[in-house]
């Protein structure tokens, strides 16, 4: 099997100056974008470190460090992407839980904090462009020649990328991939996606976040275009200008960054610049129907994906366009390669229509496990299950229609209970984004005495809406059973978000 960076190395031999990679407007041909892998892998078993050695990626999305995360799995060393954003906390935990043997950050990084707490042989400041005599190495003295690089050192079932999961200090998992995993997620979803060779794929979401790696790197695998920008735009109408500056041909965004965009002032998505834009990718979250319908009415020429997909399993089902006007809520069927069941409390599979079950995947895409955690991968991968060899029990609750689509339902450990009830936040929140006030919205339990939990409505209006708490408790109380109706509404100028770009529900409270 191919290694990962191989065919970026194959595509700077046959398009050498075909632009690759372009990063808040600065840009790499396919030739420049591989000599600066090779420098960094160079530079990097100058240190003596072994294959499998884990080398922590620490910076800001920019050309040298996807080339970096490039040049890490070129010498055969495994990559460990984290958020330049996380706290030192955060990030003393995550060194040592990885037992990391380099870090590498940004040329001036302050380390001050990190001394003495973390257990790191070598710590790389990046230069500009980084050639080997640009680099600056603390804690590491002398440089010793290297006349090779170690192509392809890592066999492909073995660990090659670890990407983080969001999550509290102690609770973020490092889900481990294999360059099997990854070639898989390529294989699977340019399938349905198609060639990458003549796109151009816009993304915002950053490099040390799987969703965000993919889409940066999916497009150079292919042959194609790669434009990434750090952060979303200020305004939702320079989204549509980046689409006209770059000729952007897809989008691969989360839905966040869907809601963001629908916020454009309508003669904003007119005129023909606007042509080049083939589809619209969305996963990590579940894409509301609202959203899809406003796309479909604001850009009728562009085929919109909803896709669901997890960090263990890059991405587990995906509805096709033409399905999107029938079946708006659901996230479609397992992409090839994917085998996916439902299943109850007692393991038994599920084979009614429209019955709820916790989803269960399988195949070559599923991750080899949670890094330092082998009880945790125990419980949710399983052996001998299902006519399967290994499946992953998802955590997410779906059900299935009578011609196999899944739609998701909730997390299985969001779901709580109202005075016996049971409440699923999901529903809630697609009847309140119906209303026509309300833009964004999201549902979580409060602690009560008497009902045991109850639901509060985190709630943002459309610019320039009015509405009540009682009008939209009314407006629930008319759709909903009294269990499902929200105790509390709670208006918002804005929902908070994680480090991913996902909205991050744990970050509101009852105040």
């Amino acid at each position: 099997m191919r290694p990962f960076h191989e065919y970026v190395k194959n595509h700077a031999q046959h398009t050498p100056d075909k632009a690759a990679l372009i990063v808040a407007g600065q840009q790499l041909t396919y030739a420049e974008l591989d000599e600066l892998a090779d420098a960094a892998a160079q530079h990097l078993l100058a240190t003596g470190m072994v294959v499998g050695d884990r080398i922590a990626l620490h910076a800001p999305t920019s050309l040298e460090t996807i080339a970096c995360a490039l040049g890490v799995m070129k010498a055969g060393f495994v990559l460990v992407l984290m958020h330049y954003g996380i706290g030192t906390e955060k990030l003393i935990h995550q060194l040592n839980d990885i037992k990391a043997k380099t870090l590498i950050v940004p040329a001036g990084a302050n380390l001050d904090e990190l001394t003495g707490k973390v257990d790191v042989q070598f710590v790389l400041h990046m230069g500009e462009r980084f050639c080997p005599g640009q680099w600056r190495t603390t804690e590491f003295d002398g440089v010793r020649e290297v006349f090779a690089l170690c192509d392809g050192a890592l066999n492909s079932a073995e660990v090659c990328t670890i990407f983080h999961t969001s999550g509290s200090t102690k609770d973020a998992r490092g889900v481990a991939v294999s360059n099997r995993n990854m070639l898989a997620a390529y294989d699977a979803v340019s399938s349905y996606l198609g060639s990458f060779e003549d796109s151009v794929v816009l993304n915002f979401s950053p490099l040390h976040f799987d969703y965000g790696f993919y889409n940066i790197m999916m497009p150079l695998l292919g042959g194609g275009r790669s434009v990434t920008e750090s952060a979303l735009p200020e305004r939702p109408e320079q989204m549509l200008e980046l689409i006209r500056q770059y000729g952007i041909t897809a989008m691969h965004i989360l839905p966040p960054a869907v809601h963001f965009l629908l916020q454009a002032e309508p003669d904003a998505f007119q005129g023909e610049t606007l042509k080049s834009l083939k589809y619209i990718a969305s996963s990590g979250q579940a894409l509301p129907v609202k959203h899809i319908r406003q796309l479909r009415a604001s850009l009728p020429h562009v085929a919109v994906y909803s896709m669901y997909g997890l960090t263990e399993c890059k991405r587990v089902a995906y509805l096709p366009p033409e399905q999107l006007d029938q079946r708006p809520g659901s996230v479609g069927k397992p992409i090839p390669g994917v085998r996916a069941f439902l299943v109850d409390e007692d393991l038994q599979r599920i084979t009614q229509p429209d019955r709820v079950g916790e989803l269960v995947v399988a195949g070559d895409l599923v991750m080899l496990g949670y890094w330092n955690k082998p009880e945790l991968t125990r419980r949710v991968l399983r052996n001998d299950l299902f006519g399967e060899a290994r499946v992953y029990f998802t955590g997410d609750l779906f059900r299935m229609d009578s011609e196999q689509y899944l739609y998701f339902v909730g997390r299985k450990d969001n779901v709580f209970t109202r005075r016996t009830f049971q409440v699923n936040p999901r529903e809630i929140e697609q009847v309140i984004l119906s209303h026509a006030a309300v833009s964004e919205a999201v549902v979580i339990p409060l602690s009560d005495e008497v009902a045991g939990h109850v639901p509060k409505a985190c709630v943002v209006l459309k610019k320039g809406c009015e509405l009540s708490a009682d009008a939209l408790v009314q407006y629930c109380a008319a759709q909903l059973d009294w269990y499902m109706v929200p105790a509390i509404v709670s208006f918002y100028a804005a929902l908070p978000r994680n480090l991913n770009g996902k909205t991050a529900a744990n970050l509101l409270t009852a105040d």
